[in-house]
């Protein structure tokens, strides 16, 4: 009798810590559940049948779908799948598939990593150095643009500005980029950014028309382009030379402020990314990564997962450093000097460790692979073989 006394006290004592916990639950098992899809579509650049077993979000999916297939390919949606029952699923659809795609937390995705995956940040960030420094033949080209259509800068921080920029230039011109609203940020979120007082619109104009527009984010560390956006979200503005625009004259503007240095924001890892390469030209650093990325794990080397390799370089991270992976059909080309001073002046970014060179015809690697000691610290051949456990050939 004392002993049911007893249990039922100690129960109406947990009883509030269980109703505090209830919440936590629910999110830990909310967490533990992942949309599962199953694309099947044509590899651009192979014209080879490629499969992927994609677990995680929709919006990073249709990047990843795009850079593989383009906007053709079949999704199969499983629902909604426990770990425990993803697991089931990837040992069921190995042999119809050669990519697996995790879409997750960093955390999580290392804890599912083999030696031969690769772990790929969703974003990278990173900053320019100031004064922006213009050398290449694009960038001068760029300026050319600026100067031929006479564009000119206004910073402001009337709302009234911030509400028309946002409706008729960063949510028309993020639709255009990403097909729907989702990527966009809110705009109630925005206004409390712009409510705190930390950021000022800067907009371009041509002649009497306002074309582009950024808004900057001056934060405790220096200041960050928050967004972006175009007139009416077309393209035909960037015609001009406003995207440039944007970054030179925000760079120009800050650096009278007194700043050394402009946080861009996010980019995605993939080294052929338009945006990615923009900020390369400009003198893009590296200065980090998000928490959530993308684990490749290679199941068969098939001419689609070559292919997509091919077209496809990375970034990915190791340990706690971000290196560039590039996949090249023969080793055979590492043997010039030239070939791959090309390859570092193409693919590499300020604040990657190293380039790693995946050769996926094992036999050129049998040719004495010649790099210099200027590029020695920054150039790595291995076989992809050796790095995936596939053969290629």
């Amino acid at each position: 009798m004392m002993d049911n006394l007893a249990m039922k006290e100690i129960r109406k004592k947990l009883r509030p810590i269980r109703k505090r916990l209830r919440p936590i639950e629910k999110k830990i098992r909310k967490n533990m559940r992942f949309p599962v899809r199953l694309l099947n579509g044509i590899e651009l650049s192979s014209g080879a049948h490629f499969g992927i077993i994609y677990v995680g979000n929709k919006e990073n999916k249709n990047y990843v779908a795009n850079l593989a297939f383009g906007e053709q390919y079949d999704e199969n949606f499983l629902g909604e799948k426990w770990l425990p029952n993803i697991l089931l699923i990837l040992k069921k659809n190995t042999r119809n598939y050669s990519l697996i795609i995790i879409d997750a937390n960093e955390s999580l995705c290392r804890l599912m990593k083999r030696n031969r995956d690769f772990y790929i940040p969703s974003w990278v960030h990173g900053k320019l150095d100031l004064p922006l420094t213009v050398s290449d033949k694009s960038s001068k080209n760029d300026l050319r643009k600026i100067r031929k259509n006479n564009l000119k800068f206004e910073v402001t921080t009337e709302k009234l500005q911030f509400h028309q920029f946002y409706y008729d230039m960063y949510l028309p011109y993020m639709i255009k980029r990403h097909g729907n609203k989702n990527k966009s940020l809110q705009y109630d979120e925005l206004m409390r950014y712009w409510d705190s007082g930390k950021c000022e619109l800067m907009l371009i104009k041509k002649e009497n028309e306002y074309v582009a527009g950024e808004v900057i984010l001056f934060e405790k560390y220096g200041p960050r382009l928050l967004i972006l956006g175009i007139k009416d979200g077309d393209p035909h503005y960037l015609k001009y030379g406003t995207g440039a625009a944007c970054y030179h004259f925000s760079s120009h503007y800050l650096q009278e402020l007194g700043y050394e240095s402009l946080h861009l924001g996010g980019s995605r890892p993939f080294l052929n990314d338009g945006v990615l390469r923009f900020k390369k030209k400009l003198g893009l650093r590296l200065v980090g990564k998000t928490d959530e990325g993308f684990l490749f794990k290679p199941l068969a080397a098939t001419a689609g997962l070559r292919g997509f390799f091919l077209r496809n370089p990375f970034i990915f991270a190791h340990q706690k450093e971000l290196c560039g992976a590039i996949f090249i059909e023969n080793g055979e080309v590492c043997t010039s000097q030239k070939n791959l001073t090309q390859f570092s002046k193409c693919f590499y970014i300020n604040g990657l460790s190293n380039l790693n060179i995946y050769p996926l015809n094992s036999n050129g690697t049998k040719s004495k692979t010649m790099i210099g000691s200027a590029l020695a610290n920054r150039i790595n051949v291995l076989p992809a073989e050796k790095k995936s456990g596939l053969s290629f050939e």
